[in-house]
């Protein structure tokens, strides 16, 4: 005879002693059951995941060298930098809750990830909560408040405005962090990622990227690394050798 499974029983249990002793506060509660069992991309095919991450790393890949051609002051870079402003249309396009956008600066060009939310607080209660490992969050700093001290993380939560610091643990990935902060020009949260992050497919930068990308319908029809070859971007300019930097830019590699 199959011995009676115990986990509901203990769940139960969980929840019944967890109201006891915060009757008030549900929502940390709706949090705890969210780092218990949800993971953000489980519910979004695989196949779109892979083609996600081989157009973020395409845009990626282009944007580092827009940022080289701009700070060395090349000839060409006018010219360069509308065809790369093409191709961020039409992966706007192509997406629809995640936004680039390009930045100029004196010596740099940055390309900004924007979610399609309407505070960082959202982003985090819809989303970010629901990537495996949460560690702690902060409104100005990593490790303010401790998601094992249901009281103080639920304080810093509602201080919450217009940034939002989130570090997480993953025994493969080990620590990692996301930071939100609000975009108020464009009205959406801004993801501010690190490249070494967010390439790599079990990164929280990289599940919440592809959470905004997927989790809504996507023009399917749109081939973006055929329109970058349209637009000459078609390859790694012949004067980068390092094979890393394939490995991490050229989304062929990476299949």
């Amino acid at each position: 005879m199959k011995p009676p499974c115990l986990a509901p029983k203990i769940l139960f249990l969980s929840i019944y002693c967890f109201l006891i002793l915060f009757p008030t506060n549900l929502n940390i509660f709706c949090y705890i059951i969210a780092f218990m069992n949800n993971i953000l991309l489980a519910s979004i095919d695989k196949r779109a995941v892979n083609t996600f991450r081989k157009d973020l790393l395409q845009m990626l890949r282009i944007g580092n060298e827009i940022d080289r051609y701009y700070a060395e002051s090349n000839s060409d870079i006018d010219t360069c930098m509308e065809k790369f402003n093409s191709l961020v249309k039409i992966f706007n396009k192509k997406y629809r809750d995640i936004k680039m956008r390009i930045v100029k600066k004196t010596n740099e060009v940055n390309l900004k990830i924007l979610l399609n939310e309407k505070s960082v607080r959202d982003c985090f209660e819809n989303a970010a909560s629901k990537i495996t490992g949460v560690q702690s969050i902060g409104t100005s700093n990593f490790g303010a408040a401790v998601v094992s001290n249901a009281e103080a993380f639920s304080s810093e939560l509602e201080k919450t405005k217009s940034k939002l610091c989130i570090a997480y643990y993953n025994p493969q990935t080990g620590t990692s962090n996301i930071f939100l902060q609000f975009d108020k020009k464009e009205k959406k949260v801004e993801l501010v990622y690190e490249l070494k992050e967010i390439e790599n497919e079990p990164s929280p930068e990289f599940q919440l990227s592809a959470y905004y990308a997927l989790n809504q319908p996507y023009n399917k029809k749109i081939n973006l690394h055929d329109e970058g070859a349209t637009l000459g971007f078609s390859e790694v300019p012949s004067h980068v050798k390092k094979a890393d930097y394939f490995r991490k830019f050229d989304p062929h590699i990476t299949e």
